[in-house]
């Protein structure tokens, strides 16, 4: 498998290319002490606005769709670590030099040592990336309070996939009818809530940016392509979703991913894939 794409970072950088087919798998087989000295260094070295470390590069594995990989790429990209996508080039011979046949894998290089971790399955990769980069919350509150919100989106949006998107076409209409009557206006009235409750709106713990933030802004961009769902949202129906929206979009790091060619490819490829599911 060849890397496709221009290695990207929200500052700019290049980046090294470490490799350029499916890393050798680690997952099972880097002894535990290894492991964690190379997974925690980077966080001795961060400060509180997000900067990842200069020494580790980030690959994330995933087909050219936002689908399970949207929430991981703008971390990347907020973080200004030196990451690129990758893409499966005949995923069906490569998926066995994987963990569990399954994408996205993120493979994190440390340039020092040459060492590159694997990681397997989109929640362990968010959430992994978001302690590492500062998105997780300070205590274990916080920590509870994003998880809330942060899982609240991912089952709404999982529900959309699983129920309507993988409906049968028979069943389609009537389980996205569901979907817009009764699932979504349950996710925007708490959500509405605990945000209009915020000392500091635009945000829903404290004030610096988590992944509850950032994939709820990708649960609400994916609701405003639903041509059913737009009636439900607006700044004066949902202010507060629309407050956190917009206080994302004002981090220059996320506008330089989301206005990037290969954001543009992403979207293409997703709208394409998307039509063929809608039938």
């Amino acid at each position: 498998m060849s890397d496709t794409t221009t290695p990207l970072s929200a500052a700019t950088a290049k980046v090294p290319v470490v490799s350029s087919s499916i890393p050798v798998s680690t997952f099972t087989s880097v002894s535990s002490p290894t492991l964690a000295a190379a997974a925690t260094a980077p966080l001795q070295e961060q400060d509180q606005h997000h900067e990842a470390s200069k020494d580790v590069v980030y690959k994330i594995l995933y087909f050219k769709l936002h689908g399970m990989a949207a929430t991981t790429r703008i971390m990347l990209a907020l973080s200004g670590a030196l990451w690129e996508s990758i893409y499966p080039q005949d995923w069906a011979n490569e998926k066995h030099e994987t963990p569990f046949g399954l994408m996205p894998i993120l493979y994190e290089t440390h340039l020092s040592s040459n060492l590159t971790l694997e990681v397997p399955e989109s929640e362990a990769i968010e959430r992994y990336l978001a302690r590492k980069f500062g998105f997780w919350g300070r205590d274990a509150w916080e920590e509870t309070a994003i998880h809330v919100f942060y899982c609240s989106s991912k089952s709404v949006l999982s529900l959309y996939v699983n129920k309507v998107l993988l409906a049968f076409p028979d069943t389609k209409s009537r389980e996205l009818a569901k979907f817009v009557e009764k699932e979504v206006p349950a996710w925007i009235v708490q959500h509405e809530k605990w945000l209009g409750r915020s000392q500091t709106p635009g945000f829903y713990v404290g004030n610096q940016l988590s992944i509850a933030d950032i994939h709820s802004v990708v649960c609400l961009d994916r609701f405003l392509t639903i041509p059913e769902c737009k009636e439900l949202f607006s700044p004066e129906k949902t202010p507060n979703l629309f407050k956190l929206k917009h206080n994302l979009e004002s981090y220059p790091r996320y506008t330089a991913w989301m206005t990037s060619p290969e954001f543009e490819a992403i979207n293409i490829s997703t709208r394409q894939r998307l039509a063929v599911l809608k039938g």
